[in-house]
């Protein structure tokens, strides 16, 4: 049987990608979540959709020090296994909650392009509530297995791994269960959303829409959410599934060579696949309902009232200053 080979990259690539992403997908999922809460409402249907986006990347960034350390520490967890599990638990909730979400909210852009008026009804807030609440319960249903094949392990060296996958004692069913999720939770909503803006560039070429905001936000959510498929959920499905199919059933010597390479590539395409946590707030900002417009009157409001009360401050100090001047003339008198 063949013993992966690690190299240093592994324990530097991995951190430094998560330290971009926790203070990127920190910082710029705070603000949706904070626009959407307090300056977006009433909700249109696809805030709906970007709000629960926002935070299932919200959720996910907040696990991420722990993986930082994970990895800085020499791939030692010190953590237990019930964090372990709730590690990889969350990470693939984020992963799918994602992609199904981007999927509402392009069937959504579809739907409002390519038949305006058929479906006037069907873009309701109250839909797009039910069917957020659908999209939580499928993740988490899916997903739930994940909190039994994942967990610790202790290596010859007596440290403590985090399996990102499974031990080997499970890895053929776990291998079926990750190919059925690839299939259901990948493979069919990028179908859906390839379809999708084909039929948007078809509308937006042959419709009068020119320079109009419809056709702008239409044609920023089609670059955005194909390149965060293209870079991060596309490449790391692929080399899942190969490192996985290595694992199981590449393991004579000559191809030791070989599953150490799929291996290392499959690290690199883990760092790229969260990377979907720091794309999405330019999404909300280029292809929202008004995210842009907003957000810039928000900042413009707390930046005069942060002047107000500096003002307010400054002239209390002065009246302070002159009262307490006044009584010390009064005394001396």
């Amino acid at each position: 049987k063949c013993s992966l080979t690690k190299t240093g990259f592994q324990f530097y690539y991995l951190p430094t990608v998560y330290i971009l992403v926790f203070i990127t997908g920190f910082l710029g999922n705070s603000v949706a979540i904070w626009m959407f809460v307090f300056h977006m409402k009433p909700w249109s249907g696809i805030s709906v959709y970007m709000f629960n986006l926002a935070l299932a990347d919200f959720l996910y960034v907040l696990t991420l020090p722990a993986l930082i350390f994970y990895y800085f520490n020499k791939t030692d967890w010190i953590f237990g296994d019930i964090m372990c599990k709730l590690q990889r638990f969350i990470f693939h909730v984020n992963l799918y909650g994602s992609i199904l979400f981007l999927t509402c909210i392009s069937v959504h852009r579809y739907t409002g392009v390519v038949h305006p008026l058929k479906s006037l009804g069907r873009l309701k807030k109250k839909n797009a509530v039910y069917i957020s609440s659908l999209v939580w319960v499928l993740v988490v249903a899916v997903i739930s297995p994940i909190l039994f094949y994942s967990g610790t392990g202790i290596r010859k060296n007596k440290t403590i791994t985090c399996y990102d996958t499974t031990a080997d004692d499970y890895l053929r069913s776990y291998f079926i269960y990750s190919m059925c999720t690839t299939v259901l939770m990948f493979c069919i909503p990028f179908i859906v959303i390839l379809g999708c803006y084909g039929l948007i560039v078809k509308a937006l070429i042959y419709k009068d829409l020119d320079n109009s905001p419809l056709r702008r936000k239409s044609i920023y959510l089609v670059i955005i959410v194909l390149t965060v498929f293209a870079v991060s959920y596309l490449p790391f499905h692929v080399m899942k599934t190969l490192n996985l199919r290595a694992r199981v059933d590449f393991q004579t010597p000559d191809m030791c060579a070989f599953n150490d390479k799929v291996y290392a590539t499959y690290q690199v395409t883990r760092g790229l696949a969260s990377l979907n946590s720091c794309v999405d707030p330019i999404l909300y900002f280029l292809a929202g309902d008004t995210f842009r417009r907003r957000l810039s009157r928000a900042t413009r409001k707390s930046s005069r009232r942060s002047e107000h009360n500096v003002q307010s401050k400054s002239e209390e100090m002065t009246l302070n200053i002159l009262s307490e001047y006044k009584q010390n003339g009064d005394t001396s008198l």
